[in-house]
């Protein structure tokens, strides 16, 4: 239970009660408002910070910019309080009623928020960095400009959820739902999202760098102009996505699945494409300079004035594509298929042939 004089004292109000706290109650010792009724209270700026306020009483309490940072407040009830600005990083949370209060701005990193009902909150420009949200439902929530840097969301059923320009970098999204997500304009840099379901995303103009989309599903999604340098989309699947203007410089996708893809105008220099299945894609003026590309399957791809100088196609499928205008400066051929492909105007300087097959070629002969 409360310690009644402790109670008496922080309804003399916020001013004198900081002013007391810091004069006559050393740090170490635990403040006890369990259960207290502090309800109405106005106590903007006031320092709680490390007390016990389980099962306190907040309704309609204005605690705008209060210091409860690793208070617990497990059980506390905020109905209609002012929580505006607060900080209450490292506070323990368990079970408290916070879903009617006013968040905005208010800084939760580092807090664990999985037994909260989060659904319809309006989090302005909260901190919600380090947060604890793993396996949470927060699908067609809103997250706007919101900090989730470094935020747990792994499992999270997040579809339709709004992160438009949201900073999420070194998140760990691994496993989440995100179907349908929007992402535009967020900031992903080294964020985990390995295995994560992104069908039809918009993941465009992000800024992804280092990032893990190993083994996702990003079918039909859309990167266009998104910053992807160094990303790891591994065994990912990307059928049908859209990935024009994107940056994908020193990435990996080998093994992913970009079947129908467009990437058309993207830089793909010195990506890893080995054994990745490009069947269909639309690579209009692609940059594969220098890019890893053995045992692609390129078949039926459109390629007209793709950039393929030194990289290294061998092994690779190229039936029925058309290169036209390609520019194959000085790329490595050795055992590849350009059976029925349309090489028409292609430039070949110093390209190593041997062993490619041009059975039926449009255009070019050696």
């Amino acid at each position: 239970m409360a310690d009644l004089k402790i109670v008496r004292h922080i309804k003399e109000g916020a001013e004198r009660w900081n002013a007391w706290r810091e004069k006559a109650q050393p740090e170490e010792i635990e403040i006890d408002l369990q259960k207290a009724d502090l309800s109405g209270l106005k106590m903007s700026g006031i320092n709680l910070n490390q007390a016990n306020l389980s099962k306190a009483n907040f309704s309609r309490a204005d605690l705008s910019n209060a210091n409860l940072t690793g208070a617990n407040l497990s059980g506390a009830v905020f109905h209609n309080a002012n929580l505006k600005g607060a900080d209450l990083r490292g506070a323990i949370l368990a079970q408290a009623n916070i879903s009617q209060a006013n968040v905005q701005d208010v800084n939760l990193a580092g807090t664990d928020l999985r037994s909260l009902e989060l659904r319809g909150i309006n989090f302005g420009s909260a901190n919600l960095s380090g947060v604890d949200l793993r396996g949470v439902n927060l699908s067609g929530e809103s997250f706007q400009k919101i900090n989730l840097n470094g935020a747990n969301l792994s499992g999270a059923y997040l579809q339709n959820t709004d992160f438009s320009g949201a900073n999420l970098s070194n998140a760990n999204l691994s496993n989440a739902k995100l179907v349908r997500a929007k992402l535009r304009g967020a900031l992903l840099t080294r964020a985990n999202l390995c295995g994560a379901s992104l069908d039809f995303a918009d993941i465009s103009m992000s800024g992804c760098l280092m990032a893990n989309f190993s083994e996702a599903i990003l079918n039909k999604a859309i990167l266009n102009k998104a910053n992807l340098g160094g990303t790891i989309f591994s065994g990912a699947q990307l059928v049908g996505a859209e990935l024009c203007d994107a940056f994908l410089g020193d990435a990996s996708l080998s093994m992913a699945n970009l079947t129908k893809a467009n990437i058309s105008h993207a830089d793909l220099s010195r990506t890893y494409l080995y054994r990745a299945i490009l069947t269909q894609a639309t690579c209009i003026e692609t940059k594969f300079y220098h890019a890893e590309l053995n045992e692609v399957d390129l078949s039926m791809a459109i390629l007209k004035q793709a950039n393929f100088a030194v990289a290294d196609l061998r092994n690779s499928y190229l039936g029925g594509a058309d290169l036209s205008g390609a520019s194959l400066m000085g790329t490595n051929l050795r055992n590849a298929n350009f059976a029925n492909a349309n090489l028409t105007g292609i430039i070949a300087d110093s390209t190593i042939w041997e062993g490619a097959n041009l059975q039926g070629v449009i255009g070019f002969s050696l």
